[in-house]
């Protein structure tokens, strides 16, 4: 099967030919020619501007350790949004009409800088690595700082002021398992409970969407952050009910809790419950994320193997851990979950062993060159690493285990943590005639594929479950697994979904990621792992304090495609602004049109 064309118009997708395998949706919510009121009139992207006039006294608010004198706002010196390019990065942000009022708490901010990205008018970080804010936010700029709440991994923000677009005043809808049978006029339903379905429905609210909203998530709790599991929870700094994302509780939804999805009917538009239940649908989004990959041959589930993905999963581990008095952890897999738990596990006074079969630590992700910075990096804290080997034969010894290397060596440990990546959770989508090879496969506005490569109009996929090809670096699809796309891409799905193939706008979003190595932050934009050639364009790695410029060939010359900063957050802004202005046919290397 061919693989979407970066140049493809946004009802295309992979080896298209217009979708004729499916009658259009009889509802006017998907029909082209009624689109909900106010989605394609929204204010389109606009250019970023300071504040019209300087905090009050007392209104900037930095977290402790701020010099007061830095100012709140951020400086002028950023160029306007041009028109004729895609928008920097994410899907346009519903405008609120109505100021409100931040407060960040102080002990869960980690100074990430994940706010300053998303309003970089409202949150600025100063070179000394503090939090300044602006408490009271005009209201041009209350949308973006919503969306820095939905970004903030810590859940450290908290914003005040008028009820948000789809919430209510009234006390929420009660989760309650089971299925809804009944089928209304309108029924959007969310097949997953994490972060990319909660985006999806709000979105779906604030684009002024009145039917009936069902998420569905096999979890029994509402929607968490997830990379604190393996950092801040694992160690207990952080409690459960603190990474529940703000807006869930009063999203005017209906919530089915413990509720496993185990099959769907595309063309009669039902999905299959536990029990088989029936839950019809006039539109569906899927966002059933990933689970974490596992070793056939090891032992997991035992006491003492373990993976991580799910909060159940990491008060498993944490309750694990301490009933084995683990002293001797080995972790297995060197990305960034296998590096964010030897972290931790170091920091918890273990004596940790990384093993992983590539070298050096993150080379996929970052390649070597910065790869080796992060390596220097654990085995100063006191991490044992062995590179290019793998597990041959384990051994329960009753107090411990006995892992035995394909290079001969032989580990003894009382605990292990598999961290070795994830596999898309699309096996209840087997026989639904959906393209499901390595994820949902999407065309360039996140419409679900079939197996014909024609786009399901009724159908999007978001978040870590979907591979769509990002037009920005190429026609080749892939999936993003980090929690700034999981926010974007349920938005853009939702915009998709009410607009339907032909109107809807492509995904092409530049990714942000970020990860903490031993108290030291990384901070990504863009595809580090397409460059070619890497440059240290402010710092050193000797430092272990740059950043370092991602880049390749096409045939518009020399384009960066991604940066990558190591505690320089304020460097890593103007990057994130040149990549997301570039032309996505540049940056994905198309042929250039002679004038």
């Amino acid at each position: 099967m061919t693989s979407p064309s970066p140049d493809a118009q946004p009802q295309t997708s992979p080896g298209a030919v217009p979708p004729r395998a499916y009658p259009p949706p009889p509802h006017p919510l998907f029909a082209e020619r009624s689109p909900v009121p106010g989605l394609q009139q929204s204010r389109g992207p606009q250019p970023v501007q300071p504040f019209p006039h300087a905090p009050e006294q007392g209104d900037a608010h930095p977290v402790p350790g701020a010099d007061p004198g830095t100012p709140a706002h951020r400086s002028t010196d950023t160029a306007p949004i041009r028109s004729d390019v895609v928008p920097p990065h994410g899907p346009t942000l519903v405008p609120e009409t109505e100021a409100v009022r931040v407060s960040v708490d102080n002990n869960r901010c980690r100074i990430y800088g994940i706010c300053q990205q998303e309003a970089p008018e409202v949150f600025r970080i100063s070179r000394g690595g503090s939090l300044h804010y602006t408490r009271n936010v005009p209201a041009d700029y209350a949308a973006q700082a919503r969306q820095a709440v939905r970004c903030c991994p810590m859940q450290a923000i908290d914003i005040s002021g008028r009820t948000a677009a789809g919430h209510k005043d009234r006390p929420p809808r009660r989760p309650r398992s089971g299925s809804a049978t009944r089928v209304t006029q309108q029924r959007i339903v969310v097949a997953g409970g994490g972060l990319a379905g909660l985006s999806a429905a709000t979105r779906l609210r604030e684009r002024g969407f009145e039917g009936e909203v069902v998420l569905v998530s096999e979890e029994g709790r509402q929607p968490y952050s997830r990379p604190p599991l393996s950092k801040q929870y694992l160690a207990g700094t952080v409690r459960a009910e603190q990474l529940t994302f703000s807006g869930a509780e009063t999203l005017d939804a209906h919530w089915l809790l413990n509720t496993p999805v185990v099959g769907l009917d595309v063309r009669d538009k039902t999905l299959e419950l536990r029990g088989g239940e029936s839950l019809p649908f006039d539109g569906l989004v899927i966002a059933t994320g990933v689970d974490a990959k596992r070793l056939p041959e090891a032992p997991v589930f035992s006491d003492r193997v373990r993976t991580i993905r799910t909060l159940a999963d990491a008060a498993t581990v944490q309750r694990a851990m301490h009933a084995a008095r683990a002293r001797r952890v080995v972790i297995l897999g060197g990305g960034f979950v296998g590096c964010e738990l030897a972290c931790t596990a170091g920091q918890q006074g273990m004596d940790v062993t990384l093993v992983t079969h590539s070298a050096p630590l993150l080379r996929r992700v970052l390649g070597s060159r910065v790869g080796e910075v992060v390596g220097a990096i654990h085995r100063r804290a006191g991490v044992n690493l062995r590179f290019g080997t793998q597990v041959t034969d384990w051994v329960d010894e009753g107090d411990g285990l006995t892992l035995r290397l394909d290079s001969g060596e032989v580990l003894s440990c009382d605990f292990v943590v598999l961290g070795l990546g994830s596999v898309p959770r699309t096996e209840w989508l087997r026989g639904s005639a959906l393209e499901l090879s390595d994820g949902v496969l999407c065309g360039p506005t996140c419409h679900a594929v079939d197996v014909h490569g024609r786009p399901v109009p009724w159908i999007v996929a978001a978040g870590d479950v979907a591979r769509w090809p990002n037009a920005r670096f190429g026609s080749e699809p892939s999936r993003v697994e980090h929690l700034i796309h999981a926010v974007e891409m349920g938005q853009h799905a939702a915009d998709s979904l009410l607009l339907g193939p032909k109107s809807a706008k492509r995904f092409s979003p530049v990714p942000r990621f970020w990860s903490e190595q031993h108290g030291v932050r990384i901070q990504a934009v863009g595809m580090p792992g397409l460059g070619e050639e890497v440059d240290i364009v402010e710092g050193s790695l000797r430092s272990e304090r740059f950043v370092a410029r991602y880049s390749r060939r096409t045939a518009y010359g020399r384009q960066v495609v991604a940066a990558v900063a190591f505690d320089m957050p304020l460097e890593l802004l103007r990057y994130r602004d040149t990549i997301g202005r570039a032309r996505p046919r540049a940056l994905a290397g198309g042929r250039r049109r002679r004038r």
